[in-house]
């Protein structure tokens, strides 16, 4: 298939799922001001600068050959069907706390292994941390895309709250109760990540998934 064709599937696609309010291809220098923004608030920490975190998802997303941003609302099935959000990591990398979706919160209370510092987070007692933690932000499940031919490699991510102020912007949708998120794939196979320059965090990348 040409990209053109592809990247028409791709969109199609993405119009399709509910509660999309508009979705930009991720390019030139949108894309810059995007990255950017999402260095920033790295830079600025997550707590009010207490703590460091890491945006890995966003990163991994970069690293693909075609990304798009979407606006959603806040009640999008991309964020409620998620398994993973947010986790707390030590030095080493080392999973120490995360967030947990309801059926798995559930399955967890009780559990002496961990220890519920809001109905949906955890901290994991037998994993004793190594050096400072810091918030990650992984990448998220986007099976909204499966079976469309010509891709691979599909993830997404929530960006941090300046990235998302520069994409509603970007796309006139700045009021409450909307959110936006990226999604990155690479057409064809036997890609190799994109190198984004400055970055924070992920030394390498890690496995690809579809």
């Amino acid at each position: 298939m040409r990209r053109e064709d592809v990247l028409e599937a791709v969109e199609e696609r993405l119009e399709s799922i509910p509660g999309l309010r508009s979705l930009l291809h991720l390019e030139g220098s949108f894309r810059d001001q995007v990255i950017e923004a999402e260095k920033q608030a790295e830079e600025m920490g997550a707590l009010g600068g207490l703590m460091p975190i890491c945006n890995e998802g966003f990163w991994r997303t970069m690293e693909r050959e075609e990304q798009y941003a979407l606006v959603l609302d806040g009640g999008t099935s991309v964020i409620s069907s998620a398994t993973n959000l947010l986790q707390l990591r030590d030095e080493r990398g080392t999973l120490i706390g995360e967030w947990l979706p309801p059926d798995r919160a559930e399955d967890l209370m009780g559990d002496e292994r961990v220890q519920f510092i809001s109905d949906d987070f955890v901290l994991y007692r037998e994993v004793p941390p190594e050096g400072e933690p810091k918030v990650v932000l992984p990448e998220v499940e986007f099976p909204f895309l499966d079976e469309v031919e010509g891709i691979d490699n599909v993830t997404s991510a929530s960006p941090s709250g300046l990235a998302d102020k520069v994409i509603r912007s970007h796309l006139s949708l700045p009021g409450p109760g909307l959110l936006s998120h990226v999604v990155g794939f690479d057409i064809g196979t036997d890609h190799r990540p994109l190198e984004i320059r400055g970055r924070r965090c992920l030394p390498r990348p890690g496995p690809s998934k579809r």
